[in-house]
């Protein structure tokens, strides 16, 4: 029965959300496991769910109030020396890293966002 309350709590937030045909993905949202000469100081590696994927992260969204309650409610997950790990489903963080860097802010209470990412 929880799963049918998460389906449910899922589908009443993608309602709210904006239509997007395709995620721009950007060199500061996602990257590849292969490590590459382009990663700059500016840029914070997260590992994300439980397969710890890992995404290089601009500075700008690492600080956004958000991202930051996101990384404080995962806290009991384990990170790494070089990055943070966030427990929040893959898709559903590329989602968030596509609102971020679009500034997409129309979407309710900063409280209820970060509740939603983080029990997913």
């Amino acid at each position: 029965m929880a799963k049918v309350g998460k389906l449910t709590k899922l589908k009443s937030a993608i309602k709210k959300w904006p239509s997007f045909p395709k995620l721009n993905r950007t060199a500061s949202s996602i990257a590849a496991a292969n490590e590459s000469d382009e990663a700059s100081k500016e840029l914070h590696a997260v590992y994300v769910g439980k397969s710890r994927r890992r995404y290089l992260v601009r500075s700008e969204i690492v600080d956004h109030p958000l991202f930051q309650e996101l990384v404080d409610k995962s806290s009991g997950e384990d990170g790494t020396d070089d990055g943070v790990a966030v427990a929040c489903e893959v898709v559903l963080f590329e989602h968030l890293l596509w609102m971020l860097e679009n500034a997409e802010t129309q979407l309710g209470s900063m409280d209820e966002l970060v509740e939603f990412y983080s029990t997913c």
